[in-house]
């Protein structure tokens, strides 16, 4: 989540975006979203931003998530997560 709080001290404009399946495989519908807000802040609270403003477009799609996608991995010495 850094790279795009990283994109925006080079003053780019942030967007967030998905791609919306169709019924039927009649494709995609692509939504385009500004950040609600400018990004403010250290790389941290930058980072945050980005993961509530994206909390906020799931929200919209939930079974559209990719939600089995082990983004994650498991410190080491900790027990993985079950399956």
């Amino acid at each position: 989540m850094t790279l795009a709080a990283r994109l925006a001290e080079t003053g780019a404009t942030v967007l967030l975006a998905y791609a919306e399946r169709l019924h039927y495989g009649a494709g995609y519908h692509l939504k385009l979203f500004p950040l609600s807000a400018p990004l403010a802040g250290d790389l941290a609270q930058r980072a945050a931003q980005l993961n509530r403003e994206l909390e906020v477009l799931i929200r919209q799609c939930p079974e559209q998530y990719l939600w089995g996608y082990n983004r994650y991995k498991v410190p080491s010495g900790a027990e993985p997560p079950p399956a």
